[in-house]
C-alpha cells in the first residue's frame, strides 16, 4: 500500500510538472478579436487617399498575437491605406519608425525558444528526473507553435508598400514600444507629390499623472483672469521663487519655467518633441521605478516625486531619459488661474537628474540627484522646441524673489544648485511657428 501511494504521488507530481512545463509552449492567438483596438482607430483623408490607423496596447498585442510582443520591444500598428486617387503611392515605413521591424523579423523575435525549455527541463530534473522525458515532447510542441505563429504573422502583416490607384492595402506594421501618447507619421510618396498623415494616438496602459487631476476645481472660488501682454510680467513677478514641501515650509527646486498653452496642446507638442508623459505615483509604478533602479532597466514613464506650488503637487510632468531611470531631463508644471489670450498659464520647474540616491523621505526609498546647473536644463527645453518650431513667443524674466545664486542653494533633498535667476516664458504653438520674443524679456539674446 505504501509503495502504491508513493507511486501515485510520483505520477501525480509528474503529471503536474508536465502540465506546468508543457504549458509554457501552448499558443492561442485571438486574431478575430479586434474590437478593443479598432474602436480607437483614427482616420484621415487627403485628396482621395484615406489612411486608418490603430495602435495596440501591450495587453491587446499579447491577446491578439498570442505572445508578449512588448517583451520583445515590439508594438504592432494596424494600418489601412485606401488609394482612390489616380496616383500610385509608396509607403515609407522607416519614416513611421526608424527602428521598425519587418514582419519576418518581428515573427522571429516572437518565437518560443528551445534553449529556454531545455533549461527549465534541466532545473526541474534536478528534483524530478523523469521531467527530462518532456524535452522531446516540448521540442515538437515548440516547433508546432512557432509554425502556427509564422502563419499568423504572415496573414495579418502588411507586406506590400506600393498602393496603386483603386487599391486598398491593410495589415500590421511593427514599431518600437511607446505608452501613453504615441505619434505615428504615415509618409506616402507619389510621383511629384507627397502626403504625410500625422496621428496622435492615446494608448491604454499607463495612467499619466495629469489624468488623475481635476483642473476645473483646482482653485475653488478663484476666477480665471485673462491678462494683456503688458500686464502679464507684473503677475509673473508675484510667483514664489521656488517650489516647496507639502507644508510649504521649505523650498525645493526653483520655479524657472512658465508655459502658455492648453493642456491638450501641451501633451501633443511635448510628446511629439520626444518628451515622455509621466505615470502617476501608485504602488505599481513605484515598484516598477524601484525595480528599474536596482536592475538598471529603462523606465521612460517613471513617476516624478512631488513638489508643491500653492499647496498642491504638480499637475503634469514630462521627461527625457538616457536609457535608464537614473539620468533624465524632467519638468513639472502647475495649472494656474492666469490666462494669456484665453490660454492657461502654467508655472514649472525643470532640472536634470544625474543619478539616484537613497532617502528616508519617500516610501520607495529613492530619489534623484539633480545637476547643479538648472539653467542648462531650462535652456535645453527652449532649444528643443525652437528646433521643432513649436514656440510662437518666448522671453526670459527675472525671478526677483530668488535672484542669481553665485553661492549654490539647496533643494529639499539637499542637492546644491545655482542659477542666473531668470525664468523662461514660452508660448507653445500647435502650428509650425517662426520664433518671436515678447517685448518685455530681459537679456534674452545673451542666453541664446
Amino acid at each position: 500500500m505504501n509503495f502504491q501511494r508513493r507511486a501515485d504521488r510520483s505520477l501525480s507530481l509528474f503529471l503536474a510538472l508536465t502540465l506546468v512545463f508543457s504549458g509554457c509552449v501552448h499558443y492561442h492567438p485571438r486574431t478575430s478579436e479586434r474590437g478593443s483596438f479598432m474602436k480607437r482607430a483614427q482616420t484621415q483623408t487627403q485628396d482621395g487617399v484615406t489612411v486608418t490607423l490603430a495602435v495596440l496596447s501591450n495587453k491587446e498585442a499579447k491577446k491578439f498575437f498570442g505572445t508578449s510582443l512588448a517583451k520583445r520591444e515590439i508594438q504592432p500598428v494596424w494600418l489601412e491605406i485606401d488609394n482612390r486617387s489616380k496616383i500610385p503611392y509608396f509607403l515609407i515605413p522607416r519614416n513611421m519608425d526608424p527602428n521598425y521591424y519587418s514582419a519576418e523579423e518581428a515573427t522571429y523575435r516572437a518565437h518560443f525558444r528551445q534553449t529556454r525549455q531545455f533549461l527549465e527541463a534541466g532545473l526541474i530534473a534536478i528534483f524530478f528526473f523523469p521531467a527530462l522525458a518532456m524535452i522531446p515532447v516540448n521540442y515538437f510542441m515548440i516547433r508546432r507553435a512557432n509554425h502556427k505563429m509564422d502563419k499568423v504573422f504572415e496573414d495579418v502583416s502588411m507586406h506590400r508598400f506600393a498602393i496603386m490607384p483603386g487599391e486598398t492595402h491593410s495589415g500590421f506594421l511593427y514599431t518600437s514600444v511607446d505608452q501613453g501618447t504615441k505619434h505615428v507619421k504615415v509618409d506616402l510618396l507619389g510621383e511629384g507629390t507627397r502626403k504625410i498623415f500625422d496621428f496622435v494616438v492615446p494608448i491604454p496602459g499607463i495612467k499619466p499623472d495629469y489624468t488623475t487631476k481635476d483642473l476645473a476645481d483646482r482653485y475653488p472660488g478663484v476666477k480665471n483672469v485673462d491678462y494683456l501682454e503688458k500686464e502679464l510680467p507684473e503677475q509673473l513677478a508675484k510667483i514664489p521663487s521656488c517650489t516647496t514641501d507639502k507644508k510649504g515650509k521649505h523650498n525645493g527646486d526653483p520655479i524657472n519655467l512658465i508655459v502658455i498653452g492648453e493642456l491638450e496642446d501641451l501633451v501633443t507638442i511635448f510628446t511629439s518633441a520626444g518628451w515622455d508623459e509621466t505615470s502617476s505615483l501608485t504602488m505599481g509604478s513605484g515598484f516598477a521605478m524601484a525595480k528599474a533602479f536596482f536592475t538598471g532597466d529603462n523606465d521612460r514613464y517613471s513617476p516624478i516625486s512631488p513638489l508643491y506650488y500653492e499647496g498642491h503637487s504638480h499637475d503634469i510632468a514630462f521627461q527625457k531619459n538616457r536609457g535608464n531611470i537614473n539620468q533624465r531631463l524632467h519638468f513639472r508644471l502647475w495649472y494656474t488661474p492666469m490666462r494669456y489670450e484665453k490660454k492657461p498659464v502654467w508655472v514649472g520647474a525643470i532640472s536634470r537628474d544625474i543619478g539616484v540616491k537613497f532617502t528616508l523621505k519617500t516610501w520607495y526609498m529613492t530619489t534623484h540627484r539633480i545637476d547643479q546647473n538648472v539653467d542648462d536644463s531650462r535652456d535645453y527645453l527652449l532649444e528643443d522646441l525652437m528646433e521643432a518650431q513649436k514656440v510662437s513667443r518666448y522671453a526670459f524674466i527675472e525671478n526677483k524673489a530668488l535672484g542669481a545664486t553665485s553661492k549654490p542653494r539647496k533643494n529639499l533633498t539637499n542637492d546644491p544648485y545655482f542659477t542666473d535667476g531668470r525664468r523662461l516664458v514660452i508660448e507653445i504653438s500647435t502650428e509650425v511657428s517662426q520664433l518671436k520674443s515678447f517685448g518685455w524679456g530681459t537679456k534674452a539674446e545673451a542666453v541664446l
